[in-house]
């Protein structure tokens, strides 16, 4: 007696020829289902066409969006080396009591001193009024804002180069 070898299983043999073999609609039975892809733009003309033009046409994310990756986005650390943490004449006009309270700066008669990098601000800028008499010491700082620190009777130490 001879044994047969079957190339496939009885019930896939059976179901040759026939579409879905016995899982209904065609697609069904697939890991991810009847989806085109993943993302906004993967495989778009299959099955997102008219949500991928809509977008397109309200402009997402800008006006010269297209299919795919493009650009380079500079890592973290990277951008944060070149940040600079700025503090207007007002904002420190403003705030030089709460820093004499929490020991930031100090006040000797009239005159309060501080030196801004303690407080992690590498530039002081001019926008606003300096009412206070302050003496500053700082990395960096605006011409005006040593203008209006002078007027104002203060004094400004800068350790890098003025702009």
């Amino acid at each position: 007696m001879t044994t047969i070898t079957r190339k496939y299983p009885k019930k896939a043999q059976k179901m040759r020829g026939s579409r879905t073999h016995g899982y209904g609609r065609v697609g069904q039975h697939r890991k991810t289902g009847q989806r085109a892809g993943r993302g906004k733009t993967t495989q778009w003309k299959k099955s997102k066409k008219s949500y991928y033009l809509k977008q397109k046409e309200l402009g997402f994310p800008d006006p010269d969006w297209d299919m795919g990756k493009k650009g380079f986005k500079r890592p973290q650390d990277i951008v944060r080396i070149y940040q600079v943490n700025t503090i207007n004449v007002k904002d420190l006009d403003q705030n030089i009591d709460n820093f004499v309270i929490d020991k930031k700066a100090t006040k000797s008669g009239n005159t309060y001193n501080i030196d801004l990098n303690n407080i992690n601000i590498q530039k002081i800028l001019a926008r606003g009024e300096l009412n206070k008499t302050i003496n500053i010491t700082v990395n960096k700082a605006s011409k005006r804002a040593i203008e209006k620190v002078e007027a104002a009777g203060g004094k400004l130490t800068i350790l890098s180069q003025a702009e």
